[in-house]
């Protein structure tokens, strides 16, 4: 949890974020930053994030993006 919260406050270092922040409807997340986040994201955990994972339910929050993370992991 701590490295997706680390990975979204170096995408926008204002905000004030923890596991339960909506990232989307406080416009902490916005079209671009999600691009950035996703390759963060698949980088850091080694994971292919695809379009069909790529919902608003899968990174409305961290804890939603934590889940999605654990779920490709154990996928692979």
């Amino acid at each position: 949890m701590e490295k997706i919260i680390e990975i979204i406050k170096g995408i926008k270092p204002s905000a004030q974020i923890n596991e339960n922040t909506a990232l989307i409807d406080e416009k902490i997340i916005d079209s671009l930053a999600m691009i950035t986040l996703i390759s963060a994201l698949s980088d850091e955990f080694d994971v292919d994030i695809t379009a069909r994972d790529i919902t608003p339910e899968n990174f409305k929050t961290p804890q939603a993006i934590l889940a999605l993370i654990e779920r490709l992991e154990d996928e692979d």
